[in-house]
């Protein structure tokens, strides 16, 4: 268990977000919840976080922009994507695919129906560990592969990787990265009208 741990959350249920902070809680971490992104900068710039688990939409403000900006005034703080259910929020977002390949601090994207004591024993352990990759931290917290958004990919990636013994295993968030960027390079290849 990581000794004490700061955690920023920035996410749009609040019912969830209080089983969060009470679950952290319980394990002596820190939480402040955040309800807008200009609460979120306000904390990022007056106290320091280990942890940023976020949405990628809350209300029509970008999860992204805030875990750009919680990299920029904390450069060692790590995150996780937590996507909610909020019916048609994110088509009336437009995201830049190119933008995921930036954020270094995205350790995971998880459901928001991940177990509590799931979330709580992934985070401690991903700051436990900041730098393992997925088939690392795999070992130590399987969990964290029957909730994450990624897992298809990364396990596909690791046995593709492992048959090869050429490289390491990639970090999680490397396969929805090589997306990203394949979409974004397609989207500008293409053709214009």
């Amino acid at each position: 268990m990581v000794a004490h741990m700061r955690v920023l959350v920035w996410h749009g249920n609040i019912e969830t977000t209080a089983r969060w902070q009470v679950a952290f809680g319980q394990n002596d971490h820190t939480v402040r919840r955040a309800r807008s992104s200009e609460a979120a900068m306000d904390y990022l710039r007056a106290e320091s976080f280990d942890m940023l688990i976020f949405d990628l939409v809350v209300g029509h403000e970008s999860g992204l922009a805030v875990a750009l900006m919680a990299e920029f005034h904390q450069p060692n703080i790590c995150s996780i994507l937590i996507a909610g259910h909020q019916e048609g929020a994110y088509k009336d977002i437009e995201i830049e695919s190119g933008l995921f390949a930036r954020l270094a601090s995205l350790r995971c994207v998880l459901g928001v129906e991940t177990p509590v004591r799931d979330l709580v024993t992934i985070a401690e352990e991903i700051l436990r560990k900041p730098q393992d990759t997925c088939d690392l931290l795999r070992q130590s917290v399987p969990q964290i592969c029957a909730s994450c958004e990624l897992s298809d990919s990364c396990l596909a990636l690791s046995e593709s990787s492992a048959s090869k013994t050429v490289a390491p295993a990639a970090p999680m968030i490397a396969p929805l990265r090589r997306r990203r960027q394949q979409q974004a390079q397609s989207v500008l290849s293409e053709p214009m009208p």
